[in-house]
């Protein structure tokens, strides 16, 4: 038992020496391994025949070649313009995208923030500069601990804003060194687009919830909202109602022609179609159980899990009696379908 197990042991020691990450970033082809000599043939004995001589039309030139430092493999990281209408480049020193300043509220420092927090990775923000905690790269063909330290900035000017991303320290095995030009490219433009990534990419999945959850029904209830006044209760908070509303309110011809999302409020311009809205409980006639063409608003307000809407008339009353029944009636059967 004792004689061969010792020798497995110094085998085993061996193998977990001689594994490197070197080979994950350098070429490993037969090229750049073959520095033994070719095999050599002895020619043929013809036993007297004489045989043609080779045709030396495609013969390869003897050329002594030599042979050249492993490569580097790894392709060169450079920032990407993955936000549409985008700049991206690396000046020597910072990785930077430069986009439309409309972008910005979806590629900004707050939202950088949400992802190193999501990722656990400690920073400092001060007014439009965020300075990161030791961090690793990320990078799966790292040799030994690497982290660094990045500097992360927002700039705004004219109509456009742009994010920097810099290198301030590198580490690697708990030994800090400064990072050479290579370093600085790599490492900023790699982080740069992981961050630029991940928020196009968590922003179209937003967009595609909205655009799916617009389609699911929503039960609702005659009710009262926070300010006392009769509204409509939806049992879906603000983005699904939203998008629900602006769906079915031009089938009660309601044409909406200013969207202020941010204040959750819609401007109406209601105009029956005469004998086309016979079947519409408030197009029916112009008294008190009627309602007129003119000018309305839709308000929105969240309720935590649920929404309240309210119809109001051109100078902010709330609509009552039979008008607000009838209305709501018709927004209640149209939000279930």
């Amino acid at each position: 038992m004792k004689k061969w197990l010792f020798p497995v042991v110094l085998v085993t020691t061996l193998v977990a020496c001689s594994a490197s990450n070197e080979s994950k970033q350098q070429a490993n082809d037969t090229y750049q391994k073959s520095d033994a000599a070719l095999p050599l043939f002895a020619p043929l004995n013809t036993a007297g025949v004489n045989l043609p001589k080779q045709d030396t039309t495609y013969q390869l030139p003897q050329v002594k070649l030599k042979k050249a430092d492993q490569v580097d493999i790894r392709p060169p990281e450079t920032p990407l313009a993955i936000i549409q209408n985008s700049i991206a480049q690396f000046d020597g020193q910072r990785a930077l995208i430069a986009y439309p300043l409309e972008k910005s509220a979806v590629y900004n420092l707050q939202q950088v923030a949400r992802l190193l927090k999501e990722q656990g990775i400690g920073y400092q923000l001060t007014n439009d500069k965020m300075t990161t905690d030791w961090a690793p790269t990320g990078r799966s063909d790292e040799i030994g601990d690497t982290q660094v330290r990045y500097e992360i900035e927002q700039v705004s000017s004219g109509n456009y804003s742009a994010l920097f991303v810099s290198i301030l320290q590198m580490k690697r095995d708990e030994v800090v060194f400064s990072p050479n030009l290579a370093d600085k490219q790599r490492y900023s433009s790699d982080r740069l687009n992981q961050l630029v990534g991940e928020l196009d990419a968590a922003y179209r999945k937003q967009v595609r919830e909205l655009n799916n959850s617009g389609l699911m029904p929503i039960q609702s209830t005659l009710g009262k909202d926070s300010n006392g006044r009769t509204a409509l209760i939806l049992g879906a908070p603000f983005n699904h109602a939203w998008t629900k509303l602006g769906q079915v309110l031009p089938q009660l011809e309601f044409d909406i022609k200013d969207d202020m999302m941010g204040r959750g409020v819609r401007e109406l311009k209601y105009s029956p179609a005469g004998a086309k809205s016979w079947w519409w409980p408030f197009g029916r006639t112009e008294g008190d159980t009627g309602l007129k063409k003119g000018t309305y608003f839709m308000q929105l307000s969240a309720l935590g899990r649920q929404s309240a809407v309210v119809m109001t008339d051109d100078e902010g009353n709330a609509l009552s009696g039979a008008q607000s029944q009838a209305v709501y009636q018709a927004l209640q059967n149209l939000l279930a379908k």
